[in-house]
């Protein structure tokens, strides 16, 4: 004879269980990559850690890629045009952490102890590396806004010789337009009806310096 077996008499299967840190076995995780970046000239290096992290072990691992990326990732031919799209990567990634709480040991005790969180970016003397970008991109607003006598060519002027005059818009009313920059007016080409000298201010004080003579079309 054959017994028959209720149809939910088997016991159920365990719920899946989180994965842990890859780095420190506690929990909870998040699964999330950190990448850093390594220019030197012609060589350049692409580097990543991927999870899961707990909260403390990804943390770390941020704030170390993160890091060494500041200090290395400028000097490839390409870095400054990647390197900030790593930075930029690594924040997104950070944000994911915020959701965990306290990294927590495994309830087996098969963990091990998070990583140090370490000081934060902006404790680090390597927060310095963001001079090199915010430098260069300091001397090129500068180079635009206040260049030689060289970058007026093209615009146009309202004021006239001997007086101080304002560059406009050629779209503008205007009393002419800078064509060429000479040495002295002598040099200024033929088709010149005018010419403006431009000065520049020494760094120490007042004294001035001919920077050019803008040779002016009307």
């Amino acid at each position: 004879m054959t017994d028959l077996i209720a149809q939910n008499s088997y016991p159920a299967a365990p719920p899946p269980q989180a994965p842990s840190c890859a780095y420190c076995g506690c929990g909870p995780t998040v699964n999330a990559t950190f990448r850093g970046h390594r220019g030197i000239i012609i060589v350049m290096q692409f580097l990543k850690q991927k999870g899961p992290f707990c909260r403390d072990c990804g943390i770390s691992t941020f704030r170390t890629m993160t890091s060494r990326t500041l200090v290395q990732g400028w000097w490839g031919y390409a870095s400054f045009i990647i390197t900030p799209f790593i930075l930029i990567w690594n924040l997104i990634q950070r944000l994911k952490l915020n959701k965990l709480g306290s990294s927590t040991p495994a309830a087996d005790g098969n963990s091990g102890t998070p990583l140090p969180v370490g000081k934060p970016l902006y404790l680090r003397a390597t927060i310095a590396g963001l001079l090199v970008p915010l430098s260069v991109i300091g001397f090129i607003g500068y180079a635009l806004a206040f260049g030689g006598a060289e970058s007026r060519i093209g615009q146009c002027i309202i004021g006239k010789a001997g007086e101080d005059v304002e560059f406009v818009s050629c779209d503008k009313p205007n009393d002419g337009k800078v064509i060429s920059v000479a040495d002295t007016e002598d040099a200024c080409p033929a088709e010149a009806t005018g010419f403006v000298e431009q000065y520049i201010q020494r760094k120490r004080g007042r004294e001035t310096k001919l920077d050019g003579v803008l040779c002016i079309k009307e």
